[in-house]
């Protein structure tokens, strides 16, 4: 373990370390027992400090605050007090507007917020050579998935000593950078997702249009069955498309190209399975004015079969023909005669 002097000097390194980056620092207390005021003195040290670069916490009724100069240079301090009594709620509560931790000995709300660290991807950086909870951080860091690689985390063991402080600014400054760069992936990632479920939609909007437009076409055209099988299946893909990109749609999926080429097959399927049932009754329905009629059902079937593309193929694989039984051996008699 480290001796007292030397971790008073690495606090103040790391104060005027952090200026030097110009990188915000947030304290909570003055206290002796605590290294806030050491590292706020080696912030400090730093030539050009801009204004309201010390971000102070501390809980409502806390004792007067005595950091370094706060009196001489007022300016560089953000003094927000926090609503209650306990300067946990008020600690813990800030961590999610950090953008890294540095941890330096301590105790039990040391491990605790480490932990939290760990589990909501805020850096962090455990000085391992002081002891204490920050050591215990630093063995569970080698054991999670976290934004610092492993000979980061190594550096985070060494004893403490000259560009130590350097290092421990870079690293945090590494850990956040991967870490906006994991944001800026999922965002393109959401975005991405965004836009292809707007396409999406709107092919199936197209494509219900296409099949409700087969009505008014084969109204406007002379009956024959050519024009008419084409408007039956026309609409019939269409629909089953259309159908299976609202219902990716409504479970907010975002494979809707793969979903749409099962609909359409499972609206193939059931035009084929209706319009053959009614072709049995009725030979001649694509020569006449039944036809016309008939697409509105095909229509509707067709939308609902690729809404329900999965309870389609559920049926069909019901419907597959048994397995023919092996024949027989050749010595054994295909009419064998029961004696009596």
């Amino acid at each position: 373990m480290a001796s007292t002097p030397t971790a008073a000097r690495a606090c103040a390194e790391i104060g005027r370390a952090l200026a030097d980056s110009a990188v915000d620092l947030v304290v909570y207390s003055s206290e002796a027992q605590f290294v806030e005021d050491m590292v706020v003195a080696g912030y400090l040290s730093h030539s050009d400090v801009m204004p309201g670069s010390i971000h102070v916490r501390p809980p409502y009724g806390d004792g007067e605050m005595d950091f370094p100069m706060l009196e001489e240079r007022p300016e560089v301090f953000d003094v927000h007090y926090e609503s209650g009594d306990d300067w946990e709620i008020s600690f813990y509560r800030s961590l999610r507007e950090v953008h890294g931790v540095v941890l330096i000995g301590g105790g039990r709300s040391t491990l605790i917020t480490g932990m939290i660290c760990l589990a909501f991807g805020i850096p962090v950086y455990a000085l391992a050579c002081f002891g204490g909870a920050s050591r215990r951080v630093w063995d569970i860091m080698n054991r999670v998935t976290n934004y610092a690689t492993e000979d980061e985390i190594s550096t985070m063991g060494a004893e403490w000593g000259h560009g130590a402080a350097s290092r421990l600014v870079e690293l945090l400054l590494a850990q956040q950078e991967r870490r906006n760069e994991k944001e800026r992936q999922e965002t393109r990632s959401r975005r991405r997702t965004s836009w292809n479920s707007a396409f999406g939609i709107t092919v199936g909007l197209l494509l219900l249009c296409l099949g409700l437009g087969m009505i008014p076409l084969t109204y406007a055209v002379n009956a024959n069955a050519p024009i008419n099988l084409t408007g039956l299946i026309v609409g019939a893909l269409a629909t089953g498309t259309s159908g299976a990109i609202t219902r990716n749609a409504f479970d907010r999926g975002d494979q809707w190209a793969r979903t749409a080429a099962l609909g359409m097959s499972a609206g193939a399927v059931a035009f084929l399975l209706f319009v053959s049932a009614q072709l049995a009754a009725s030979p001649e329905i694509l020569t006449g004015e039944g036809a016309r009629r008939l697409l509105f059902f095909v229509l509707t079937v067709g939308f609902v079969s690729g809404f329900t593309f999965d309870a389609v193929y559920g049926r069909l694989k019901q419907a597959e023909p048994p397995t023919p039984l092996p024949p027989p051996p050749a010595n054994t008699p295909t009419n064998p005669t029961i004696g009596g």
